[in-house]
């Protein structure tokens, strides 16, 4: 019983990362002059990722370097979206040295490591955290002009929802799985709950892509 829920929660998960992907490539038109054009490439770098990940675990034991080396791309492509669409000098500067704090935790935890067999933690929980930093930034600024009356037609808002809504509820599942986790149907159930924070996340970012206008 528990293996076909496992099963079944695992194919809604890739549903959603497909149906994610696939909205963005249909509606690609409507973002295709901002800097979020290069997120549908991501979006299937990480259906590709996932999709693949499972085999490469079977042959080789482990998949670690293919998620540190997605996870690295991924937060430093936001924090250039953030500082992209981020106006104020001030907020800017400050995601400059996000990006540094995030590059010099990366290179330390790769140093104190084996990044081809274990996962970068502390690069991670860095990354999500400076991640939400930028979310707030960027919610301070369109709350204080006139881009908050159109709010819900704007991609990123939609997008940052949905990052908002994971790493909030992630970072503890990270941190628990890591260093308290050793019961083992306490450690499936942050599992679940996980691809749970993904499938959120993804609807965020599908409802994103349909409901925004054109830019």
């Amino acid at each position: 019983m528990d293996e076909l829920f496992n099963s079944t929660f695992q194919y809604i998960l890739f549903t959603f990362y497909g149906i994610a992907a696939l909205t963005a490539v249909l509606f690609y038109d409507k973002y295709k002059h901002t800097v979020l054009k290069y997120f549908v490439w991501i979006l299937i770098y990480n259906l590709i990722n996932e999709f693949s990940a499972k085999y490469v675990y079977y042959w080789f034991g482990t998949n670690a370097i293919m998620y540190n080396v997605y996870n690295t791309i991924y937060f430093l492509y936001f924090f250039y979206v953030f500082w992209n669409f981020i106006k104020s000098k001030t907020y800017k500067r400050w995601i400059v040295y996000s990006v540094i704090l995030f590059l010099a935790v990366t290179v330390v935890n790769v140093i104190t490591i084996n990044a081809f067999y274990e996962s970068l933690l502390y690069s991670y929980i860095a990354g999500a955290c400076l991640i939400i930093i930028c979310i707030i930034l960027y919610y301070i600024e369109i709350l204080s002009d006139s881009r908050v009356l159109h709010i819900k037609e704007d991609l990123l808002f939609w997008i940052s929802i949905g990052l908002l809504l994971f790493y909030v509820g992630y970072i503890p599942i990270k941190i628990s799985r890591s260093f308290f986790t050793t019961n083992m149907d306490f450690f499936v159930t942050l599992y679940n709950v996980q691809r749970a924070l993904i499938i959120v996340m993804n609807s965020c970012f599908i409802i994103g892509f349909v409901w925004t206008k054109k830019k």
